[in-house]
């Protein structure tokens, strides 16, 4: 490991980076670029952490800031749709919404675990009135899965293997979206 990565695994390793994690997992899911996955996995690196209860912690500070995404959305919606309405747009969210309706759980399973902005979904899911206790569930189990999983491979490979499928994720997760996207549309 470079005396870079070598660092930030260090620094990450402080009992301050808890707090940190908490922070960022749950502005992640509402506006922040940054994935959480950039902080879990030095975390998890660098040993000085029980790697369970940090990803738990991730997953439901995730989880919570989503269902604060989900109210925004559901509550600036009154302010959007006269907008909508007025740009001649109001089929298209109508479609857009009975879309989301009908294949939501796909969506945000696909949001919950992969590089997508998850924000987006978690704002859209309140702005098209999506059952919050099923949009609760998905999230729970697709952040979950997607912390415990970079939290295992951090855990059990270590940095190299990680960057490995940090570069290949994306090409994995769009292949995954269009095999689901076939298999429905089929």
């Amino acid at each position: 490991m470079n005396k870079y990565l070598e660092l930030i695994v260090n620094t990450c390793g402080s009992v301050k980076s808890i707090l940190y994690l908490r922070v960022l997992s749950f502005t992640e899911s509402i506006f922040f670029p940054i994935p959480t996955d950039a902080l879990l996995a030095p975390m998890v690196i660098s040993g000085k952490h029980n790697w369970v209860s940090i990803t738990l912690s991730a997953t439901i500070w995730s989880v919570l800031g989503g269902i604060v995404g989900y109210y925004l959305g559901f509550y600036l919606f009154d302010n959007i749709e006269p907008l909508i309405n007025d740009l001649g747009k109001y089929d298209q969210y109508l479609a857009a919404k009975n879309y989301f309706q009908k294949y939501g759980i796909v969506f945000l399973i696909i949001a919950a675990f992969t590089p997508v902005p998850y924000k987006v979904f978690t704002i859209s899911a309140g702005v098209l009135n999506y059952n919050i206790i099923l949009f609760i569930v998905i999230s729970l189990f697709g952040r979950g899965a997607r912390f415990f999983l970079v939290s295992f491979i951090c855990l059990k490979y270590g940095q190299y293997l990680l960057g490995v499928v940090n570069k290949y994720l994306l090409l994995i997760s769009i292949l995954i979206f269009v095999l689901l996207a076939i298999a429905l549309w089929v």
